[in-house]
């Protein structure tokens, strides 16, 4: 045999315990793989919702009772009238607070028609809707919210101004048709902190 195959031989058998060697470093631990179930955690539910949500005929949303049927046939607005459209809001099934938005949007609306936030018709509605928070498992009862509108009788603050804005409701009343109003109730979860 050649040196150089004897080299190679010598090689081969020192590789091939080397191997054995960590192979069997490898087979020689302790191993263990646990598991544990004493980890349940619950996850908090969503329930945030409108008692009238998606039921037209459940929303509250009436004329003020007040006219006289010799002066406006009910059912019908016309410049004088208000009104108020109310929503019973609930979380009171969830487990996690919410904060929401209401949105109003009309179609075929008088143009002197305006919506409001408050009962007393000051603080006129923006887009953005009306804004407010219920807590984790709060009921209707805790919250009910209302948008208010008027449509005013005269319109403007000079002889001028209710002029032109008595020509606009005129014009409104011979083309009268039906108005529609879309109310859009966003909720979203509170952040917990």
């Amino acid at each position: 045999m050649s040196k150089k195959k004897k080299t190679m031989l010598a090689l081969a058998i020192i590789l091939g315990i080397a191997a054995v060697g960590l192979a069997a470093g490898v087979y020689a631990k302790y191993i263990a793989s646990l598991t544990s179930n004493s980890g349940n955690i619950s996850v908090a539910k969503w329930a945030f919702k409108a008692e009238n949500e998606g039921k037209a005929d459940l929303l509250k949303c009436e004329l003020d009772k007040t006219y006289d049927a010799a002066t406006l046939v009910a059912g019908k607005i016309a410049p004088g009238t208000k009104g108020v459209c109310e929503f019973k809001l609930s979380n009171e099934q969830s487990e996690v607070g919410v904060d929401y938005t209401i949105v109003a949007s009309a179609s075929n609306k008088p143009t002197n028609l305006k919506f409001y936030s408050d009962s007393s018709y000051s603080t006129p509605l923006t887009a953005a809707g009306i804004a407010g928070h219920l807590d984790a498992g709060a009921n209707k009862d805790a919250q009910t919210r209302a948008i208010y509108w008027r449509w005013e009788y005269e319109t403007g603050n000079d002889a001028a101004s209710i002029a032109a804005g008595d020509d606009i409701d005129t014009q409104e009343g011979i083309a009268a048709g039906n108005m529609t109003i879309d109310f859009q109730i966003s909720g979203v979860q509170v952040r917990p902190q």
